[in-house]
């Protein structure tokens, strides 16, 4: 009788099997960790929250009335979380970017990436490992922040539902800021370009949304108040695309979503939602500035790693 032959099955690897076969993630990590750089950042890191920190709760300490009173800790409790989430909301964007703004570049500058793209290694797991190593060393550097971020346990007024959103909300900016850097990488030849063009990026999603925001608003706001009778619209109208707008641009600048959502948090309303209420009373529903921008930031980290691969493809051309 004659052997019936057996479909091989196919081989299904986890993601910590991937990393550990992908040979540009181990190179990229050993690389990092091999170096002062990453050292110095982990430090220089853990001294500014730690001094921030510090000078926060000696602020609080010289007046004695606040251990006296339970709902003073806790306010103390919610100012240190705040504070690191918020410094290392602001750490994570710059350093996020400017550890994989190098990643393809500096191969073009090295003359090392043609050499690297004869190998069989596919330009997806190329850039997959690239991105891989920046937000492996960028989640550590937000898990050096832990220690200190955990001293808001010891005075009360931090749940577990505001530390599972600040850990999303750094997770997913580490990766989309990884992810711009990554893409003006493989789109510039030069590491210096790439590292001005997302320097202007990062400065514009922080700092340029708010302020454009605030301009935003006060052109709305008075259409809103002359009822939009030169648009045609209602009052009604105007305030419901005003505050669309307003939601929209607060969701997609990590520090008015991260300060919205603070907001909504101290408030002690529910994290999933964000209420506007309009003049006549009525109140409009929007998903909260977090849920937002975790969609708006994983869909550009997705369609950022698509062209990246893209343009390393593209120079074999």
């Amino acid at each position: 009788m004659s052997a019936i032959p057996v479909q091989p099955t196919p081989i299904r690897r986890t993601f910590g099997e991937w990393l550990r076969r992908n040979p540009i993630t181990l190179k990229e990590m050993r690389s990092r960790m091999r170096g002062r750089r990453a050292f110095a950042v982990l430090t220089v890191n853990a001294l500014l929250l730690g001094g921030l920190v510090s000078l926060i709760y000696m602020t609080y300490a010289a007046n004695t009335q606040t251990f006296n009173s339970p709902s003073n800790l806790q306010s103390l409790g919610k100012l240190i979380f705040a504070t690191a989430v918020g410094m290392q909301l602001l750490i994570t964007c710059f350093t996020s970017s400017s550890s994989a703004v190098g990643a393809i570049s500096s191969e073009r500058e090295r003359q090392t990436f043609e050499l690297l793209r004869t190998t069989l290694l596919p330009a997806r797991s190329l850039v997959l490992g690239k991105l891989a190593a920046a937000v492996l060393f960028n989640l550590l550097v937000i898990l050096s922040a832990i220690p200190i971020a955990s001293l808001s346990f010891f005075f009360g007024g931090v749940t577990l539902e505001e530390i599972a959103i600040a850990s999303v909300f750094l997770i997913v900016t580490a990766l989309a800021f990884s992810s711009i850097g990554l893409f003006f990488s493989s789109l510039l030849r030069r590491t210096s370009q790439a590292t001005a063009v997302s320097t202007v990026v990062t400065l514009i999603l922080l700092f340029g949304i708010p302020v454009f925001m605030l301009i935003i608003q006060g052109l709305l706001s008075t259409m809103t108040y002359y009822g939009g009778s030169r648009t045609g619209m209602t009052s009604v109208e105007a305030e419901l695309t005003r505050n669309f707008v307003i939601w929209l641009l607060i969701s997609i600048s990590p520090i008015s979503a991260g300060v919205a959502t603070l907001a909504l948090l101290l408030e002690n309303k529910t994290a999933l939602s964000m209420t506007l209420t309009l003049s006549n009373g009525t109140s409009v529903s929007y998903p909260a500035p977090w849920i937002a921008y975790t969609v708006v930031y994983l869909l550009l980290s997705v369609l950022l790693i698509a062209l990246s691969v893209r343009a390393v493809k593209r120079v074999d051309k």
